[in-house]
Order: C-alpha cells, then structure tokens, then sequence
C-alpha cells in the first residue's frame, strides 16, 4: 500500500511527506482525459485512481498513465476514494458506496447511506467514515456493514481521523466543529466547538490541534482534546483549502480565493511572510487556490484556478518552480517518490522530476 491512500494522504489529512525529495526541474511526464471533471486521486504501490464527476472510477498504471479499469456509476462519483490492501472504496453522490477489487475493479459489495453524499471518504483501523446530509456514518470496511450513524446537521467536509484516540472531527453546515468517539457500536459526542461560518473545507490533525476553516475567513486551531481555541486567524476573504500543517517548522498554510497561499505560525496564528515594512498575508499567485497545498520535502506544492501549480519553500516560502497545466485545479494532489499526480478539469497529468542522485 502507498502512503497516499485517502484524501491529503492520510485520516489525519497531513497531505505532509517530508520524507521524499523536493522537487525540481518539475516536467509534464504523462495526461490522461477522464469523462467529466475529475476528483482527488488516491496511490497504492503502482496504480492511481481518479474519479469523475459523470459517474466513471478509473485506475491507471503510475509510472505510464497506461488504464488499467474503469468502473462506470450511475451519479457521480467525484469524491475522494480510498485505496487498502482489502479493496478500492469510492461513493456516489445519491449517497452509495461501492467496494471493489483494486486489481481488476470488479464489485466486492456496496452499501446505500441513510442520505446523499456530502465528502470524500476517510479511513481509519478498517472503517470507512462517510459524511452525507444525515449525518455521519461508520462503515465496515471489509463486509459494508453500518456500525453506526451519528445524526447531525449535514456534515460540510470529509471527517479527519484520530486513530490512536478513536476521534473523529467533523465540521457542519451550521458552524460547528463535532468532536465524536467512536465507541465501536455507536457514536459519543465528546464537544462542540463553534466557527464564525459553515465549514470550507475538511479539518486536519497536527499536533494534538484540529484545524478547520470557514467560509467567512476564519482559521481555527483547536484542542483534540478539549475543543478550546489555541488561535484564530481572520482574513477578508473564503479560504477555500484545507489547511497543511508543518509542526516542526512551526508553519501553517491554507489557501483562499483572494488569490493567496496564506501563511501563519502555529504558537498564535501570525503571518510568517515579511514584506519590506510589514508582515504579508502569504504567497500572492494567479488565481484563487481552490485545492488544498502538499508538501514533499521542503517544498510546498500549491495550484491555482488558473492552472497553474507551483513549487515554494516551506521555510523562507520562496517561489522555486512553476508549471502550467492549461486548465483549473480544483481538487487536491497526490504525492508520491519524484511525482505529483495534478487532476486539472476533465485531466490528469503525472509531474515528475529527478533525484539529485540520477541528475
């Protein structure tokens, strides 16, 4: 199994691997055209899966964008899919999800929610947590049975996943952040936490904090543990991206439809980026940033509206590199050694680049 299975690479939503090589020299290595806008892709070790808005799940070979399947839906079938050793697992947005065999893509099971779908999936020890307009459910990841739902105002995104605490993080449309423990046959809310609007984007886990952010352009950091405010962070602007957490560095990023990369500390949510006189808001790009930054290594990989996707400096935030894909990126990234899988409309393109050592 690869290390980019769910959305932003993990339950926690990292979307971090600090561990590969930054890029450099970045080049277009292949594109592939899907039948609708695509969705965020997910990695096992040698196959990346897309899905699109008109109802087709695709895998293509990593290295050569060779397909290898497509399994055709009936409603779209966008959202982020997650990729295990026991299956590929993808939903529709009339709120079904379907379990396949990731080799060949042929149906394993497939189980109906108690409403439409509302996120990508996330994963965590075996269970697949789905939110949909009801609420939030559990599902069995290897026979799609409901272990249970939690009902709620319709969730906003996808959950992040606690696994060592069994915790689950939700935001909603009524500007709550729900913090639910899974008690394996049912769902314990443990605390509430309100945001200044309807959540924007899926929260992410970093060093016992939950990050989350709202449409009336609010970043919050709260306690895992108790819901309390660490900081806010407050622009004129939606941020429109979930927010990547570097803890090490001390640095925040998130992006926004004023066109920025935003950038702040993790201690009291200032602005890291220094101007002439004052402090600036972030990494001023093209258009709007409407999918969630990555990294690899030192580099924080971030696209825009205008389809174009750039390498900056995850400590003094530098722009290194700039590649321009032609059409609008609006869904998230996956990383993987030397490549970034880029969906781009109705594409998606591998970029990749060389070690220092085969250089």
């Amino acid at each position: 199994m690869s290390d980019w299975n769910q959305f932003k690479r993990d339950p926690q939503h990292s979307g971090v691997r600090r561990d590969l090589e930054s890029p450099d020299r970045v080049t277009t290595s292949w594109t592939v055209e899907l039948a609708g806008m695509a969705g965020s892709p997910v990695l096992d070790t040698d196959t990346v899966f897309v899905g699109s808005e008109r109802g087709n799940l695709y895998a293509f070979d990593r290295e050569t964008g060779r397909r290898r399947w497509v399994f055709e839906a009936t409603d779209s079938i966008d959202a982020t899919p997650v990729v295990t050793y026991g299956g590929v697992y993808a939903a529709t947005d009339d709120g079904t999800v379907h379990a396949l065999d990731p080799g060949t893509g042929d149906p394993i099971w497939r189980t109906e929610l108690p409403a439409a779908l509302e996120s990508a999936l996330a994963f965590a020890d075996g269970r697949l947590y789905v939110a949909h307009d009801a609420g939030l459910s559990a599902v069995d990841g290897e026979t799609g049975a409901l272990a249970w739902t939690h009902d709620t105002d319709s969730v906003a995104a996808a959950p992040a996943i606690d696994p060592d605490r069994r915790r689950v993080y939700v935001g909603t449309d009524d500007g709550q952040v729900c913090c639910l423990e899974d008690a394996g046959g049912e769902a314990e809310e443990a605390w509430t936490a309100p945001t200044d609007g309807v959540v924007a984007a899926p929260p992410t886990i970093a060093d016992g904090r939950v990050y989350t952010v709202d449409d009336d352009g609010t970043l919050l950091a709260l306690d895992t543990e108790t819901g309390q405010t660490w900081f806010s962070y407050e622009i004129r602007a939606t941020f429109t991206s979930s927010a990547t957490v570097l803890p090490e560095e001390g640095t925040t990023f998130v992006g926004a439809d004023d066109g920025y990369l935003h950038v702040t500390d993790t201690r009291f949510g200032r602005r890291k980026v220094r101007g002439w006189l004052f402090s600036k808001k972030g990494i001023e790009l093209d258009g709007d940033v409407l999918a969630s930054p990555v990294v690899a290594g030192d580099t924080v990989c971030v696209a825009d509206a205008t389809g174009s996707v750039y390498g900056v400096s995850a400590t003094d935030y530098d722009l290194l590199w700039y590649v321009d894909v032609e059409d609008q990126v609006a869904r998230t990234p996956a990383l993987a050694p030397n490549r970034l899988y880029v969906p781009a409309d109705d594409r998606l393109l591998c970029l990749e680049w060389s070690t220092d050592e085969s250089r």
